[in-house]
Order: C-alpha cells, then structure tokens, then sequence
C-alpha cells in the first residue's frame, strides 16, 4: 500500500509542476502560448493520468498476486504436512506394533491414501508450472470416455457408489485429438471439486457428438456464485480461506480448454445444484 500512496503522490506533484509551469508560460508568452499549452498540455496530462492510471492498476495486480502465492505456500505446506503425518504415522505403526493382518491392511491402506493425496497435489503443481510456460500441446488420438474412466478411478474406491459416468455406447466413435494428460488431469480436478464441495450424488457426461467433444461434471452443492466464478479461475485462489487444497484445479481446467480452443462454463442448476461445463468443437 505505501507503494501505491508514494506513486499518487508523485503523480499529484507532477501535475502541480506542470500546472504551474503552464500558468507561467500563458502569463508571459501571450495568446499563442495559451492555446500551445492548451493543446500539448491536455495531451501529456491525459497520457500522464493514463499512464499512471495504469501502473496503480498493475501494482495491484502484484500486490494481489504475490499475496495469494504467499497464501498458498501457507496452504500447501499445511497440505503436504498431513498425508506426510499419515504416512510417518503408519510407518511408526508398522515398525513398533505387532498389528493383526487387518490392521496392517488398514494402516498400508491410509498410508497409499496419503502418498496418493502428495502425488496429486505435486502432479497440479508440475502442470501448473508447465501450462505458464508450454506453447504447443502433446497431442494423441484418444477415447474421450475413456480419458473420463481414467478420472474417476482416480477419485478412488469410496466415491465410486457417489459417481455416475454417462458416455458413448460402445458402438459410437468417440476419438479425439489432443493433449490426454491434461484432459484427464482436467475432468479429475472437476471431479474432486463436486465430491469435495458438493453434496449428494455426481454426475459425469463425456460425449461426443456433432463434432463436438462435451465434458461436463454436475454435483448437488450450492456450487460457485457468479460473482465470484472469475476469480475462482484464477491460479492460487481458494475462496475461503479454510478451504483445503492449492487453488489450482479451475485454473488447470480452464488453461486446458484455453489451449485446445474448447468453451468453459459454470452454471447453477435449478433447483439445486451446479455443473461445470467444457464444449470442445473438434478440428475437422
């Protein structure tokens, strides 16, 4: 903020320099300095106010950005302390305590939970740094319902009676062209925000159809408001502060479509619920 104060403040002294600097020169020049101060100092205070205008906007801008990267790195190291704390925990479990066999199993399975939860949170992370940087896509030709198969068994054995995949009959083509790693890694964060945020059941569509590649993930939540679906899209930004997780998973899904020329949408459904919405019209 005192930043932004010191730039106002050298933005008023400069046009209280050049103001008096244009009333000296009408006072001694006469008429034909008038109207020279006139013309050229409404242009250099209009670019001037532009100008300042504009780089108030970007400080902000900064300002916003490196507080929510402050915000994750405070997130994320809560984040990667508990499926750490889950694991040590097993790991002191398995070494000191003579456990039946389903207690072992049930202490190797929060063990898998947690390594799983790390290696997703550092997979969004990777993707992220890679989609700031990667111009071109590493495209093969793939089945869109599979790709989505892939992304809810991702979401893991207790979620599964929770999901309905709905997908081209096995007799329809369904191949499409483009970059699978980030389509799947796409519909499993969608996927993980309706489980994690929504209630009751979730519904995945992937079709395609008219040439058109539709991915879409419907939940029973209250979902987003629009006011704050924008922000919700950007990197970094978790919209309450106590929620889990990186604040990566729309901005991951919304550089995917960005980069395949797909159409993202949020809606809320009535009477309840809330569905995000990927349309991607295939290249012929």
């Amino acid at each position: 903020m005192n930043g932004l104060w010191l730039l106002r403040i050298l933005g008023a002294y400069v046009l209280l320099q050049f103001s008096w600097w244009a009333y000296l020169l009408v006072n001694t020049g006469g008429p034909e300095a008038k109207w020279m101060v006139l013309g050229e100092g409404t242009v250099f205070a209009t670019l001037l106010l532009v100008g300042l205008f504009r780089l108030e906007r970007n400080l902000k801008r900064e300002r916003d950005r490196l507080k929510r990267e402050r915000n994750l790195l405070l997130g994320v190291t809560h984040e990667l302390k508990t499926p750490l704390a889950s694991v040590q925990l097993g790991v002191d479990s398995l070494r000191r305590l003579a456990l039946s066999d389903e207690d072992r199993k049930g202490v190797l399975d929060n063990m898998q939970m947690g390594v799983t939860h790390l290696g997703r949170m550092v997979e969004d992370m990777l993707v992220a740094t890679r989609l700031q940087h990667q111009t071109a896509l590493q495209e093969v030709e793939f089945s869109w319902g599979d790709m989505a198969e892939d992304a809810v068994e991702r979401a893991g054995a207790a979620d599964l009676d929770n999901i309905t995949l709905n997908r081209n009959p096995v007799d329809q083509a369904d191949m499409v062209r483009g970059d699978k790693a980030l389509w799947t890694l796409a519909a499993s964060n969608l996927l993980e925000n309706a489980l994690k945020y929504g209630r009751g059941h979730v519904t995945v569509h992937a079709e395609v159809q008219g040439g058109k590649a539709v991915l879409s993930v419907e939940d029973e939540g209250e979902g987003i408001p629009s006011k704050d679906q924008t922000l919700a899209m950007a990197p970094f930004v978790r919209l309450r502060e106590e929620e889990s997780g990186t604040g990566l998973g729309l901005h991951l899904v919304g550089q995917t479509a960005a980069l395949h020329g797909a159409q993202m949408a949020m809606e809320s459904l009535n009477p309840t619920g809330f569905v995000v919405r990927v349309s991607w019209a295939l290249p012929r």
